[in-house]
């Protein structure tokens, strides 16, 4: 498949050494995780226990900066085996991960330390939050969960299939090259917070502006949320929302996880509202799809209809939204705008 940018056509890139692909992964680390991030790339061996973990890279997410959290970097090429070189790796970091946790602390300060850029990354999220010190800030983020992010170059269903055999939080971000015959390069890569776009139609179709500053407001908004926003035809809506207590095939940000704790159903026309919202108990990985099953609690209530103030804008994915504001918003518009 060939893409057209300005009246140049790219086609597909492969790269053949992992080495290069991790290179591009961390020339693009704020467009992939956000300026609000520490991106550290180099590799080191984590001595915790007798497993020694060694993954690509480390990132602490802090766009949320009262909950700052850590992920591990595990970076991919397609033509790496799915299960002998990804899912083995993967393993062996997240039943690693306890044991090394003092030392992979060390680890990252000193990484982050020797850096102004990232100290200062550190700094500004501490001042942020109500932790009293840097050392209690990173604390709170490296003694977390384990949680992991796969940056692949193309993800097929055979990866997938093995993070589902994983009982662990482990995501999938791709970034895809493109060349041209000129030896020009762009880029299509998913983010942490899937931000790029707020999955609403706009007032004569026109794209939600996705400008560096938009998109960074968009991830700051989303990391306060705790409700996600889907939209549902009738069928499907009676069938599985009300009916059995769950929805899936959800596309949900790696950093959101975590944050959702509840789903609400957004009934498309003729409803055109959101009419009725349940707690999650439990996300999973659906299928081989790269995408998400989520269980509810216990069945969805009813709420008073929350519509659109404008019949052209209507969710067409995934909006994230907060629970408490479920409870006074007279709009869909309002609850995405603060």
């Amino acid at each position: 498949m060939q893409v057209l940018v300005n009246n140049k056509a790219y086609s597909p890139f492969h790269f053949e050494k992992e080495a290069e692909f991790e290179m591009l992964v961390e020339k693009l680390a704020d467009h992939i995780f956000g300026q609000s991030s520490i991106y550290i790339s180099k590799k080191k061996k984590i001595k915790g226990s007798e497993i020694i973990s060694i993954p690509d890279g480390y990132l602490i997410d802090m766009a949320d900066p009262k909950n700052p959290a850590l992920f591990v970097i595990e970076n991919e090429i397609v033509s790496h085996d799915p299960f002998r070189h990804i899912g083995i790796q993967l393993l062996k970091f997240a039943t690693s991960f306890d044991e090394s946790k003092v030392e992979l602390r060390k680890h990252i300060m000193n990484e982050i330390t020797a850096n102004q850029t990232l100290l200062s990354r550190l700094e500004k999220g501490c001042n942020n939050s109500t932790q009293r010190n840097i050392d209690s800030y990173l604390d709170l983020a490296v003694f977390g969960e384990f949680k992991a992010l796969i940056v692949i170059d193309e993800a097929r269903e055979e990866l997938h299939n093995v993070i589902r055999k994983i009982n662990a939080d482990i995501s999938v971000l791709e970034l895809k090259t493109f060349t041209s015959d000129t030896g020009d390069f762009i880029y299509q890569y998913d983010t942490l917070y899937d931000e790029d776009e707020e999955n609403i139609i706009q007032p004569e179709f026109k794209n939600v502006a996705t400008s560096p500053d938009d998109k960074a407001k968009r991830r700051a908004r989303r990391a306060l949320c705790d409700t996600i926003v889907v939209p549902a035809q009738k069928d499907g809506f009676l069938r599985e929302f009300i009916n059995n207590n769950q929805w899936y095939a959800i596309r949900i940000g790696a950093a959101m996880k975590e944050k959702i704790k509840y789903i609400a159903a957004y009934q498309v026309a003729p409803v055109s509202a959101i009419t009725h919202v349940a707690e999650i108990d439990s996300i999973m990985p659906y299928q081989n799809s790269g995408k998400y099953l989520v269980k509810f609690k216990t069945p969805a209530t009813e709420i008073q209809p929350i519509g659109v103030s404008n019949p052209d804008k209507s969710p067409q994915g995934p909006v994230y939204i907060r629970y408490s504001d479920l409870k006074t918003a007279k709009s869909l518009d309002e609850l995405t705008q603060y």
